[in-house]
């Protein structure tokens, strides 16, 4: 047995009272112990094996000496020095009579190799570990999309239990707006192999929407083709609505600022134009009344006439204005009728538009009774109406007509007047552009009214629109609704 010296591993043979027969000279190498030291001394295995592993040698023993093949076992082996060594042992039966009368083992030393699978086995749990507590959401997607794994966050965000999701489509999760949007994302993902700042809404299981914010990356195999994808995604829904908050804000500041812009200008150019009419007139009035004739001072009232209602109207509007901006105008929305509203402002209007020789004509449908603010809508009316006639050439005419709908009634104030550019339509009801322009007879405007009119339209419920065109009028119109809107509780 010579030749048996030779080899690597540690080859030994034992009888049933495990006395050892032979140990070749590997012995010395791996575990310390020379040949003479071993051989023809029966084993005691508390001397050789670690604690934890005794009773499994021995059982093991035990069942291959009853004829019970159990072979390739790991066991702890203190070395003399006192090291531990792990040693795979693989036996081979030696039978007499047919029973087993001796083992033929080989061991074999894995305990750099068992080191290495710890060492892997200890990464491995210490990045599961990673894995289950993280407290960012992770999920992987296969090639087609569908949901492959998920972490504890991911779950905790959503809502849905791992067993729930997994093999779902990512686009089930997905609000319906990005579901398209997805398709060329995830296949970009998969040719670049990296995502960065991806913003997807997803669908909760209770049903609430959040914003998700994804980066990841594209597992490949070795030949390049897609594995899965890995990516992390945080949920940015506060932050969204920090933003869009932010934004209204914003929003919110630019038109304050251009309220007071607008409200300044008003006070310092367009309401100091008429009363400058008013003292100037008066003023020549009372030095010199004496030198005109009868045709002169009635021209003269007649300029102070129109710059004292010009005045009053810009009054009006500048106080109703001033009660939107500070809450104060209350909104006291009851069944009113439109048309007695309509009559009762071109009556007030109807000298103003004599003056320039313009037809007023009202084809208002009898039953108009909407629901809405009584006060508001004669403002609406109102300033829709002088708009019309301040724009109509003289000769011209304003018609008012009703169409009724199930919900609500469209009101018309159409004229034939200069009309309003296509690009300046847009201008008309915002307080951050300034767009006003003189009537026939170079009448003054703020763009004010329009403003009100907006404000005062959607209070009620309703919208306005405008369709003009250049030299041939401009036709208003709004609508309000004809019920009281049921209160949800």
């Amino acid at each position: 047995m010579e030749f048996l010296n030779s080899f690597p591993e540690v080859i030994f043979e034992i009888d049933k009272d495990l006395t050892l027969k032979f140990i070749n000279a590997s012995s010395e190498q791996i575990t310390g112990y020379k040949q003479e030291e071993l051989i023809g001394k029966r084993l005691q295995l508390e001397d050789f094996f670690a604690p934890e592993d005794i009773s499994r040698i021995k059982s093991s023993f035990n069942e291959v000496f009853k004829g019970n093949h159990i072979t390739g076992n790991h066991y702890k082996m203190l070395t003399k020095h006192g090291e531990v060594i792990i040693l795979k042992i693989h036996n081979y039966p030696i039978k007499e009579n047919g029973k087993v009368v001796a083992l033929r083992c080989l061991a074999v030393n894995i305990t750099e190799q068992e080191n290495k699978i710890s060492a892997l086995t200890g990464k491995e749990y210490h990045y599961r570990q990673i894995f289950l507590n993280s407290p960012i959401a992770y999920q992987s997607l296969n090639n087609k999309g569908i949901i492959m794994d998920i972490n504890p966050a991911w779950e905790q965000t959503m809502g849905y239990r791992y067993d729930e999701i997994i093999g779902k489509s990512f686009k089930s999760i997905l609000d319906d707006e990005y579901q398209s949007k997805f398709d060329k994302i995830f296949t970009d993902f998969k040719e670049k192999g990296e995502v960065r700042n991806i913003e997807f809404k997803l669908k909760k299981k209770n049903g609430g929407l959040i914003f998700g914010r994804y980066n990841g990356k594209v597992e490949y195999a070795n030949d390049g083709t897609f594995l899965r994808s890995h990516c992390v995604f945080t949920d940015i829904t506060a932050q969204k609505k920090a933003e869009e908050t932010l934004k209204n804000s914003e929003r919110k500041f630019r038109e304050l600022n251009a309220t007071k812009d607008k409200f300044f200008s008003i006070i310092a150019h367009d309401l100091k134009n008429p009363f400058n009419d008013l003292i100037g007139f008066t003023q020549l009035l009372a030095t010199n009344i004496h030198k005109y004739d009868k045709n002169k001072i009635e021209q003269f009232v007649q300029i102070i006439h129109q710059s004292s209602k010009l005045a009053y109207g810009l009054l009006e509007n500048l106080l109703d204005w001033s009660r939107t901006q500070t809450s104060t105008l209350k909104y006291k929305p009851a069944m009113i009728d439109v048309k007695k509203i309509i009559d009762d402002n071109l009556e007030l209007l109807h000298s103003t538009a004599h003056t320039k020789n313009i037809s007023t004509i009202s084809e208002i449908d009898r039953s108009t009774l909407v629901y809405a603010d009584q006060n508001m809508v004669h403002t609406i009316i109102r300033n829709l109406i002088s708009n019309a006639i301040k724009y109509t050439n003289n000769g011209g005419y304003v018609k008012l007509k009703s169409k009724s709908f199930p919900e609500y009634i469209k009101i018309f104030i159409q004229d034939n007047g200069v009309g309003i550019d296509q690009d300046n339509i847009h201008k008309l009801f915002r307080i951050d552009e300034s767009y006003t322009t003189s009537g026939t007879q170079k009448e003054k405007g703020t763009g004010l009214g329009l403003i009100l009119c907006k404000e005062f339209v959607e209070k009620n419920g309703g919208k306005i629109t405008v369709e003009s065109t250049p030299g041939k009028g401009s036709t208003f119109s709004f609508t309000l609704p004809t019920k009281k809107p049921v209160t949800k509780v």
